[in-house]
């Protein structure tokens, strides 16, 4: 091989060995981001009809539920935050509407009787997320300043936000709408909005879903109290307390989560809960508030395995998002270095060669 060649392979090496480190550390670590403008919509179903406790009535009633979920990104605040922390965050608003009228629209403000028409539960939040690892991000600035922090609230009015630092809610912790990308078969910890903390969810097995590859994850809350904004009291009758006309009681809950998660990503491709709710009087189960099975519907699993439009948006799409990534992760990496180190070596053979043949003949 004359020089030139020579020094023709080894540039082209070098060139390999360069696309390997530039995909490896910093064109995936670039793209590996959850994106700030996200949107994204979930459908939630009981197959069979849920028990629930119905205000109006007083009574258990047996009822399907619809739980529907919309998350969008607030790209102004994910800039603001980010730059404050110094560190890249995005900053998601959800809301998760669960009734037994699937096509549930909260009434007009003017509307009389629109407490009435309030849906069975309703809970929105604001969070902070680290935009890599999709953990909880503390950010509870002054709200007469700043109204970027988190919140959480089971009503349409903003003077009832609960922010970080409130008895009834710390601030939100652990995974909350997305795993880590690369997630890794061990436990985390995964938020429960009801009972406004963060619980171990343990990996379970490796899976499909439409041919998709995911992990499985389980996590089982415990029976525990829920924190209440005022006292919640009961007709005595209700919890057999004769003879007194309302008694003070306190709610429980305990629910098993399930989730599937797409490792490459950490998008959460299916969700399910068995939840279990009771109104308690002095410790003993009296009433029971919820007792529900609720899945996403086949239309939003195939959704996030496939993709699809909804209002004009691309939604979804996880399996094709997941093989990009992992082109740009790993295979582009590991394929550019074996390739150049293939160039550098050859180089070096055919340098040393000439010698040995050099010295063969003196």
């Amino acid at each position: 091989m004359g020089n030139r060649s020579r020094t023709l392979v080894i540039a082209l090496g070098i060139f390999f060995v360069g696309v390997a480190v530039l995909a490896k550390f910093y064109a995936y670590p670039t793209l590996a981001v959850a994106p700030a403008d996200q949107v994204a919509h979930t459908v939630s179903t009981t197959q069979q009809d849920a028990t629930v406790f119905v205000v109006a009535t007083q009574k258990e009633t047996q009822l399907p539920l619809t739980s529907t979920r919309t998350v969008r990104g607030d790209v102004v605040a994910a800039e603001k935050i980010s730059e404050a922390l110094d560190r890249e965050v995005v900053v998601f608003d959800t809301a998760v509407v669960t009734d037994d009228d699937p096509q549930y629209q909260f009434p007009a403000e003017d509307d009389a009787k629109r407490d009435e028409k309030a849906p069975l539960s309703f809970v929105q939040e604001r969070v902070v997320l680290d935009a890599h690892t999709g953990e909880a991000v503390r950010w509870n600035p002054d709200p007469a300043k700043d109204n970027s922090g988190e919140y959480i609230t089971t009503t349409l009015n903003p003077n009832d936000r609960k922010r970080p630092g409130d008895p009834v809610f710390k601030g939100h912790e652990g995974l909350v709408l997305k795993f880590p990308f690369g997630t890794e078969k061990k436990t985390y910890q995964f938020w429960d909005s009801t009972l406004r903390k963060a619980f171990p969810i343990e990996f379970q097995e490796e899976t499909e879903l439409l041919g998709l590859k995911v992990y499985k994850f389980v996590q089982d809350v415990p029976k525990s109290e829920v924190p209440l904004v005022t006292p919640l009291k009961v007709p005595g009758a209700m919890v057999e307390a004769t003879g007194q006309d309302a008694v003070e009681v306190q709610r429980s809950y305990q629910n098993i989560r399930t989730l599937w998660i797409e490792p490459v990503t950490g998008a959460i491709i299916k969700g399910e809960e068995k939840q279990f709710a009771t109104i308690d009087y002095q410790g003993e189960a009296k009433i029971t508030a919820t007792e529900a099975t609720i899945a996403y519907n086949d239309a939003t699993v195939k959704k996030n395995v496939e993709g699809a439009q909804e209002n004009g948006r691309e939604e979804g799409g996880y399996q094709e998002k997941a093989s990009q990534l992992h082109l740009i992760g790993f295979w582009v990496p590991l394929l550019s270095l074996i390739v150049g180190l293939l160039l550098l070596a050859a180089a070096a053979f055919f340098s040393l060669r000439p010698r040995t043949a050099r010295r063969a003949a003196g």
